[in-house]
């Protein structure tokens, strides 16, 4: 067996050789060297099933989450934790909040021992999209509005949840009614701009969500290139792509740090480490809500963890940064995929809310909260801000569990090699950023 060396806990691994899981007493359970300062060194989606013994209910809250996490990177699809031991319920009532924050389900009752499953992923050859726009502003909506319709992916729905206080918007949507699946939902009163999301998701029918803001634009081919790497890569949690920078005109213009390419080609990204490299300096290159497709699932209310926020992190809300509140609370429960293709824009313009001072400072507020939260939780000990854990989007199947460090375009590289920064960062026992 294996030790967690700080804490005394004993994780037991039973390999996924084909056979069937027969419970927390079956047979064949094998050690496995674990460490909340690295990844365990096995496969991804190698395990059937995973015992805890009770051990584990006196980790701290960040060593529960990183063992945790390495749980569900571990299991294959609808793999199962076990607490095994003989307070097994009080170590899943320790360790339930944190089961439910990496992704895993807790398991229903008439099992040999609490615990919890992985998701299997959606079965559907041509799963239906949600597209919501949370729209406010009419200029520039019908220009968005005709990018979601003239998408090539068939099986969409598109939903307005239209914030204005007006009838602009309505007629626009009127206009094109024939033109596709659009449902328009006109709130009054108001929502603001946070519960208008949140509305659209409640709203939501599809198996996947594309949020589109009222000024951006997708490119026709957006959808389905996005729902092809959902289809083809196990754990993926959130598709981005490189985007465009337009202006009121719809013209290009230059990137900037925040929309320059974070890798070179299409890329698989381990989730922790890229909304790592975003939160820890500040900088969004994951992208905003108009460049963004996630599971609808991934946002189903959590009960111990959502309450009436669904954008937070860990009950911190993220006022003013509402796309930072979405990519990290999907990010710590698996993977992102990078395309390199631009397949969304994203306009910059005098109305917008990000062009206001009292935006800017909110969000501003709103990402030092997270960056707070993410440094108490432990989860930038494993691998260095600048640095991404990668694997080609092409590699072959044989090698979906190689993953290689590879430093963020977007971000300025130390001049030390990436192993040396990768040993002294995780044999750094308190950083200089830490709370004292």
């Amino acid at each position: 067996m294996a030790a967690y060396k700080r804490s005394g806990l004993m994780l037991e691994v039973l390999f996924d050789q084909g056979q069937a899981d027969d419970g927390p007493k079956a047979p064949g359970y094998a050690a496995l060297t674990f460490s909340p300062a690295a990844p365990p060194e096995a496969p991804d989606r190698c395990a059937l099933a995973l015992r805890l013994s009770d051990a584990a209910a006196a980790l701290s809250d960040r060593d529960a989450v990183a063992l945790l996490g390495d749980c569900r990177r571990l299991l294959r699809p609808g793999g199962r934790v076990y607490c095994d031991g003989p307070q097994g319920g009080a170590t899943f009532t320790r360790l339930a909040r944190w089961a439910e924050f990496v992704g895993l389900m807790a398991l229903g009752g008439n099992q040999a021992a609490p615990g919890w499953a992985k998701r299997k992923p959606p079965s559907e050859a041509e799963p239906l999209v949600s597209i919501l726009m949370p729209a406010f502003n009419p200029r520039f909506f019908g220009a968005a509005l005709d990018s979601a319709l003239a998408q090539t992916w068939r099986y969409q729905e598109i939903i307005v949840s239209d914030d204005s206080e007006g009838d602009e918007i309505a007629a626009i949507v009127a206009s094109r009614a024939k033109r596709g699946n659009i449902r328009l939902v006109q709130n009054r009163p108001r929502l603001k701009a946070r519960r208008n999301y949140a509305q659209c998701v409640a709203l939501a029918r599809g198996e996947y969500v594309k949020f589109l803001n009222d000024d951006d634009l997708l490119a026709p081919q957006c959808v389905a290139a996005m729902v092809a790497a959902f289809q083809k890569i196990p754990d993926l949690v959130l598709a981005t792509s490189h985007r465009w920078r337009i202006n009121a005109q719809s013209q290009a213009i230059e990137d900037m740090p925040a929309t320059r390419p974070v890798v070179a080609r299409d890329m698989v990204i381990e989730g922790v480490s890229l909304a790592n490299a975003a939160i820890m300096h500040g900088l969004n290159f994951i992208g905003e809500p108009s460049t963004l497709m996630f599971r609808r699932s991934d946002f189903l209310p959590r009960p111990l963890l959502d309450q009436d926020k669904p954008f937070h992190f860990n009950g911190e809300e993220i006022i003013g940064a509402v796309d930072y509140a979405m990519w990290s609370r999907v990010l710590v429960q698996g993977n992102a995929v990078f395309l390199k293709k631009r397949l969304s824009s994203f306009r910059v313009h005098a109305e917008q809310a990000q062009a206001k001072a009292e935006v800017v400072s909110r969000s501003v507020d709103g990402i030092r909260g997270l960056q707070k939260q993410w440094i108490e939780l432990g989860l930038f000990r494993r691998w260095p801000p600048h640095l991404l854990c990668c694997q080609p989007l092409d590699r072959p199947p044989s090698q979906a569990s190689l993953w290689r460090p590879e430093a963020a375009r977007s971000l300025p590289a130390p001049p030390q090699t990436t192993e040396e920064l990768i040993r002294h960062w995780r044999a750094t026992p308190r950083h200089a950023f830490e709370a004292q």
